[in-house]
């Protein structure tokens, strides 16, 4: 396989395509845990955390058949089944705030050949001072907000279960989680 490094310019327009899911990805704020009202079970919990993609890396794997280029950003880029996209990102209890932690993340493509036809599988984990939540979902890259699935965690996470939307914001993506009882 060969890696093609980006800059970091190209990281934050490309992972502002990507973080819709990403989905990757995964997000559990301890800090800004809230208890959420009547809807919500008891014992239920809504977190938020804010992927901070400005100050992220991120690392393009291009498998056969290759791309005539590795510039996520360019149209003459052409994906195919297996390309993935690794990203690191600060975690943040908001835009701006108290970093928390460290989103992990990885994009595969599974269907399409450009960014605006791709479907791709995301799976990421936030990984926070008591713990890591998991998360998993498919969206298209140029969604604007997706949604996934918490399929665990860790620590103080340990067997978290629920939902995640994630929304992309300037500088990033914003993820709401909603963890099960």
């Amino acid at each position: 396989m060969t890696h093609a490094h980006c800059d970091r310019a190209h990281a934050r327009r490309t992972t502002l395509l990507l973080a819709g899911a990403l989905p990757f990805a995964v997000v559990a704020v301890l800090l800004v845990a809230a208890a959420t009202g009547g809807a919500q079970a008891p014992g239920a919990r809504t977190l938020t955390l804010f992927q901070d993609e400005s100050h992220g890396s991120f690392d393009f794997v291009d498998i056969p058949p290759k791309s005539p280029t590795s510039n996520l950003q360019s149209p003459k880029l052409r994906l195919s089944v297996g390309d993935t996209i690794d990203v690191v990102d600060p975690a943040r209890d908001r835009p701006g705030g108290a970093r928390l932690g460290t989103f992990y993340g990885e994009v595969t493509v599974v269907s399409g050949t450009t960014l605006a036809n791709a479907v791709v599988l995301g799976r990421g984990a936030f990984s926070l001072g008591n713990g890591q939540i998991i998360v998993a979902a498919a969206f298209r890259p140029g969604q604007k907000t997706t949604g996934g699935a918490v399929i665990g965690g860790t620590g103080a996470y340990a067997g978290a279960r629920g939902s995640e939307t994630s929304t992309n914001k300037a500088g990033g993506a914003l993820w709401t989680f909603h963890l099960l009882p």
